[in-house]
């Protein structure tokens, strides 16, 4: 009996041999990323499955964790490199899906059938964002398996694992909710990025605009990098997150345009996120508005009340 034990852990253990492929909507089954908008159905299947039970798990980053490359700006020695922040892990099964061939990720309806963050963060999003799948198949006392929580290293979850990317359409704002369940990270590298591993303020935005223009991405950004380079549009101070000054939306700002904020006492622009929202309503600029940011924390919606574009801001357009 021991020695069957440790032949199915040894036989569990062994590297990933199964492939996952998903579809969108009617495509075709692909391997790589399943990347769909809602509204689109979305399965996953084991391609060249062997015959036996399918169990399916679902990979979970801790959300609830700052994770760091380097030095958040209010540390000793700021911005300093300290080597690859590392991102913990777990993965839960699907019970649902057992024996299922073809389980549906997304309904047509937007509904998902993938579980709930089971540490139940603030930070995770159930219905837009990136959720990473594993599969093993159960047969004559062997245990075979696509790329999963076991295929980690210094920089994160490996890209072989099969990743379902929902955003909520394909603008620059579209994009970014695809970013949804995507660990914050300071001093996120571009594989990070790229890969949906880990982001900071200013890398995912730079993604996302990447993504949304169809184009490539091959270098790290920081705020004072993006207040240099992409347009200006507009300049104010914002306290208790109102503007000094009337600020109108779709004038003077748009869903999409970018608040970089340098706080009082600083010489540099520390942080940067998008415009979401006018919630209120009102068509002014104003504390009860939404901006959608990173860092130190996962992706997430803010209010401006909440005090994190405090400061001199400067509304960028990408």
């Amino acid at each position: 009996m021991l020695l069957s034990l440790v032949m199915f852990a040894a036989a569990a253990q062994a590297g990933p041999t199964l492939t996952l492929e998903g579809r969108v909507a009617d495509g075709a089954w692909k391997s790589g990323p399943a990347v769909a908008v809602r509204g689109q159905a979305v399965s996953v299947h084991v391609a060249e499955a062997p015959v036996g039970e399918v169990r399916w798990y679902q990979v979970f980053p801790d959300l609830d964790q700052q994770y760091k490359n380097a030095n958040h700006p209010w540390e000793p020695d700021p911005y300093t490199w300290v080597g690859f922040g590392e991102i913990t892990y777990e993965r839960h099964e699907l019970v649902d899906w057992r024996g299922v061939a073809e389980p549906v990720v997304f309904e047509a309806s937007g509904v998902s059938n993938l579980l709930v963050d089971p540490s139940a963060s603030p930070y995770f999003d159930a219905e837009v964002g990136s959720y990473w799948l594993q599969a093993e198949v159960h047969t004559e006392g062997k245990v075979v398996r696509s790329a999963g929580i076991e295929e980690r290293d210094h920089r994160g979850l490996s890209p072989a694992v099969f990743r379902v990317t929902m955003r909520q359409d394909t603008s620059f704002l579209g994009e970014l909710t695809g970013y949804r369940n995507v660990p914050g990270l300071f001093g996120s590298v571009v594989h990070q990025s790229r890969h949906y591993i880990g982001v900071d303020c200013a890398d995912v935005l730079v993604a996302a605009r990447a993504r949304a223009r169809d184009e490539g991405l091959s270098r790290n950004f920081n705020v004072a990098m993006l207040v240099s380079e992409w347009d200006r549009v507009d300049a104010f101070a914002v306290a208790n997150g109102a503007p000094e000054r009337a600020v109108s939306w779709g004038s003077d700002v748009r869903p999409g345009d970018l608040l970089a904020v340098r706080y009082a006492g600083s010489r540099q622009y520390a942080h940067i996120g998008a415009l979401a929202e006018d919630a209120d309503g009102d068509g002014l600029l104003g504390p009860a508005d939404l901006v959608l940011h990173a860092g130190p924390d996962p992706l997430h919606h803010s209010k401006l009340s909440a005090g994190g574009f405090d400061g001199d801001v400067i509304v960028l357009r990408p």
